[in-house]
């Protein structure tokens, strides 16, 4: 057995293994930055995929959403969700972008009601709906559609900020009281310039004072 420490040769010993050790550094490295550079790239080729899939699925749900809501001369609308931008588009029946800013008050409305519902059934998370005057810009049959099919099932909560001339006593007695755990009139103090809330619906406080 050659004792390196004793003898000329323990220099170029040492040379060898810091060369070796080097080498193995660099190698070790090298192989570490590919690996990474691969897992980034792979990642990167998930997160694709995986934002096309929620892309469709948004979309899916927007237009199951906007037709149920829609008029029926609106039914045949779908619609194209830009997966870099997430910019909605509405396709007519013909293959044609529609003009959002040529879409009326109500429409533009439905199309933003639309939108949520869509984003919340995708997230598939039960999230809290709150709504400021929720019929103000609608027609009577936008109106019906809201009350029938979109209120009752719009999240496990809820709220809807209403004048008394959208949910009215129709509405309120003979297609949401089963679906309403509470109502409260928002009472404006003038002298104050605070609001508080008073148990009850317009029309029940109205009766009550009569």
């Amino acid at each position: 057995m050659l004792n390196v420490k004793n003898s000329s040769n323990w220099i170029v010993f040492r040379q060898i293994q810091k060369a070796h050790d080097a080498a193995r550094y660099q190698h070790s490295y090298s192989s570490a930055f590919k690996n990474a550079q691969e897992t980034i790239n792979l990642l990167d080729r998930y997160s694709d995929v995986l934002t096309q899939a929620r892309v469709k699925t948004l979309s899916t749900n927007f237009e199951l959403a906007y037709r149920k809501l829609a008029r029926k001369e609106d039914l045949q609308l779908s619609a194209h969700i830009n997966p870099q931008t997430f910019d909605v588009e509405l396709i007519d029946e013909n293959g044609s972008v529609i003009n959002r800013k040529l879409l009326s008050a109500g429409e533009k409305q439905i199309y933003a009601i639309a939108i949520l519902e869509a984003l919340a059934k995708t997230s598939g998370r039960d999230l809290p709906v709150i709504i400021d005057t929720p019929l103000g810009r609608l027609d009577s049959q936008h109106r019906d559609k809201l009350i029938n099919h979109y209120f009752p099932e719009a999240s496990h909560q809820v709220v809807l900020l209403s004048t008394d001339t959208e949910v009215d006593e129709r509405y309120f007695v003979d297609q949401l009281r089963d679906d309403i755990s509470h109502a409260y009139e928002i009472v404006f103090n003038a002298h104050t310039k605070s609001s508080t809330l008073k148990p009850g619906y317009f029309w029940e406080l109205t009766k009550e004072a009569i």
